[in-house]
């Protein structure tokens, strides 16, 4: 294994955490907080020094990474770059410890949007961090998405060609900058929109910025305190939903529509079978919650649960999904959005694959001897495909159930435990809100080794399950 190129891809890494701090350093100096841009000046430029002695002290490595490299890669750069974004959070804002500093971090670089902060208490500087950190993780989860993970087919097998995505073997580090690139330009360009458009109708400027950043990367965090109902007015409310659910939609999907520049492919962005699946479960869980809160709400319910299912979780009223059982909101949580978007839980084209393999399967039974092909949008998907799939799946359940047990462990009980790693996992932090357990649990209230645990749960949620197991076997470092 090439250790060299691996800390050449951390320094190149710092050097990004570098660039995001000089960005809201020049922010601060808008806001006329000097101090705060002197202090991210300053954390910038240390943390850019020690990226350049990596990067000059990491040389003589040909370009032909192996798998394990790149799956190293993925853990220790979802570990180390909260680890240096925190600081902020520790040494400006009222994060006692190094330890809820770095809880806040993996919140908002993992996009789950859990936090123990009052965003009316932050300084502007910090409130725009926030959103700067969940729009650069929504980045990367795409972008380590379609480079890595699918490369090496830890995604399950996917029905949309792009070009996106046609990596040359042994490249994959080499396509981190270029892919990385596109994928920042294209959420950029709909955060930008999104600004835009939600400041034209009525939100404050500030906000809009901070929501269009954390809406794109469905990330949760908001710059106030309380539903958005307060603040931004109901036009704002319904872009910042097509935004968070554009964000849970396939990039790649569109990517190429913004490449192929033809309005006629607009239509692909809803045939597409994840996107529907998305409908399907917007459509559901509005129906749901008619049923639970009548018809008086459906407006609220609309927007409520366009922000639930992209897993942002941003609440525009305060009284709306609260009111469906938390089962049902669990089980939507863990569901999540497009394997190639920003959102969280196992993927919707993971659960639609293994619904058609069970119905195959069901067939087979009524004619043992019949060969049938499992086919899937025309493609006729092997059995190995699914094998990999239903040890996702698998991991994924027993990752969920472990979960449990530590919340239980570090003294939870069982209500609070499920409701924690729920939204832990699937990286829908305000999840734990809208369960309302009856101990009336924030995050807030955690302990440190409640801390502990949502914290491997919420980078885990990111890392992806068997990604992390296939580091513990002997035979994956293999060459």
């Amino acid at each position: 294994m090439a250790i060299n190129r691996i800390l050449f891809w951390l320094g190149r890494t710092l050097l990004l955490c570098t660039v995001l701090f000089g960005i809201t350093a020049v922010a601060a100096l808008f806001c006329r907080e000097f101090d705060s841009a002197i202090s991210f000046s300053a954390f910038g430029v240390s943390v850019g020094v020690f990226g350049i002695l990596l990067i000059l002290l990491s040389q003589g490595f040909d370009d032909r990474e192996s798998k394990a490299e790149a799956l190293l890669f993925l853990i220790l750069f979802w570990l180390i770059v909260p680890a240096v974004l925190c600081f902020p959070f520790r040494f400006l804002g009222p994060s006692p410890t190094f330890l809820t500093a770095y809880f806040e971090s993996v919140s908002a670089f993992t996009t789950t949007g859990a936090s123990q902060l009052n965003p009316d208490e932050l300084s502007d500087s910090l409130r725009f961090w926030r959103s700067l950190v969940q729009w650069i993780g929504g980045v990367s989860v795409a972008t380590f998405a379609v480079v890595i993970l699918a490369a090496v087919n830890q995604t399950g097998t996917g029905v949309h060609k792009s070009m996106l995505y046609t990596l040359q073997r042994g490249k994959l580090f080499g396509r981190l900058s270029g892919i990385g690139g596109l994928v920042a330009g294209v959420y950029l360009f709909l955060a930008a929109v999104g600004f835009i458009l939600m400041a034209l109708g009525g939100a404050p400027v500030f906000d809009a910025l901070c929501l269009s950043l954390s809406g794109v990367s469905t990330g949760g965090l908001t710059p106030r305190a309380g539903p958005l109902q307060l603040y931004i007015p109901p036009f704002a409310a319904i872009v910042l939903a097509i935004l968070c659910v554009l964000g849970a939609m396939n990039v790649a999907v569109i990517w190429d529509f913004f490449r192929l520049r033809k309005l006629g492919h607009l239509s692909r962005i809803f045939r597409n079978v994840e996107h529907r699946a998305i409908f399907a479960i917007l459509l559901i869980l509005v129906l749901i919650g008619v049923v639970f809160s009548g018809l008086g709400s459906v407006g609220d319910l609309m927007l409520d649960s366009a922000f639930f299912v992209s897993s942002a979780g941003f609440q525009y009223q305060v009284i709306s999904l609260d009111l469906i059982p938390p089962v049902i909101l669990i089980t939507f949580a863990l569901t999540g959005g497009a394997a190639l978007s920003t959102a969280g839980g196992v993927k919707l084209i993971r659960l639609l694959l293994l619904f058609r393999h069970l119905g195959t399967e069901l067939s087979r039974l009524s004619h043992p001897s019949r060969v049938i092909p499992v086919t899937f949008r025309t493609q006729i998907i092997p059995d190995s495909a699914f094998l990999s799939i239903w040890m996702y799946f698998f991991a994924y359940t027993l990752a969920f159930g472990i979960g449990i047990v530590a919340f239980g462990v570090v003294g939870l009980p069982l209500d609070d435990a499920i409701s924690s790693a729920a939204a832990s996992l699937s990286n829908v932090g305000p999840l734990l809100g809208l369960t309302m357990p009856e101990s009336g649990l924030t995050y807030a209230q955690f302990t440190g080794g409640q801390l502990s645990v949502a914290i491997c749960l919420m980078l885990l949620g990111r890392i992806e399950v068997l990604a992390a197991l296939a580091l513990v076997l002997p035979k994956f470092w293999e060459r």
